[in-house]
């Protein structure tokens, strides 16, 4: 029975349904509360739905299963650089090494978490922080008609959630167009993302290419911590103000 849950898990892992893999891996360890491997695997689905405090419980949990597992240390990294908790990333990818010094997933986990370290202490604070930081952040999205829904998605309140503890992780999001429409309800602009009356439902070319090249250019005000107000002016060029 085990087994079976865990395959269809494998599955829907497969096929990019990880709320649907989490599920099956849950009634597998039910079935089979010792198996190191079903830990991992549902370590891995939460974190591909950003939900890393759960991927980090599998992954430690996997660990103290199999302490001489080396993917048990991946997961462990894997999920400490979710929660921006890059030194005890490290310290996971390098325990990991110590059981398997060639495993090329851990030595280039390990890379990216040192080339992470850097960066972070290079970057200026995100000019964003104070949006998110706020407690009544999600007193204002619950307001608003065009981002109320967001709140219902679990991988969408993860992201936040993200961004509230790590303001420098929004970069990581810009391609979404749901943190694009959050950003300028914080920012007080009024957007307007969805069609209007008789338009496609889908974006043509040319807004797509706006899209884009918004993002890149709200990456950019980021990464030399230009102000709110030039932030502001790129997503008024983009989307159109409500009367």
């Amino acid at each position: 029975m085990a087994d079976e849950a865990k395959a269809k898990g494998n599955a829907a892992f497969s096929a990019g349904k990880f709320e649907e893999a989490i599920k099956h891996f849950s009634d597998a360890i039910a079935l089979s509360p010792t198996n190191h491997v079903l830990f991992s695997n549902r370590s891995a689905s939460y974190a591909s739905i950003h939900k890393y405090q759960e991927a980090l419980d599998d992954a430690q949990k996997t660990v103290e299963l199999k302490p001489d597992w080396v993917k048990g240390y991946s997961r462990l990294g894997a999920a400490y650089v979710g929660l921006g908790k890059f030194d005890d990333a490290e310290s996971a990818y390098k325990k990991g090494l110590e059981l398997d010094p060639s495993n090329e997933g851990l030595k280039s986990g390990l890379s990216d978490v040192v080339a992470s370290k850097s960066r972070t202490r290079a970057a200026p604070p995100s000019p964003f922080g104070d949006i998110f930081s706020g407690p009544d952040l999600f007193v204002k999205l619950t307001q608003d008609p065009r981002t109320r829904p967001y709140l219902q998605q679990p991988d969408f309140v993860q992201m936040l959630n993200d961004v509230q503890k790590n303001p420098n992780h929004l970069n990581l999001y810009l391609k979404d167009q749901r943190m694009m429409q959050v950003l300028g309800v914080l920012l007080g602009i009024g957007l307007q993302t969805w069609p209007k009356d008789g338009e496609e439902s889908f974006p043509d070319e040319k807004t797509e290419k706006n899209f884009t090249g918004c993002s890149s250019r709200l990456l950019k005000h980021i990464e030399i911590d230009e102000s709110i107000s030039g932030i502001a002016h790129c997503f008024m060029r983009l989307f159109a103000l409500r009367e």
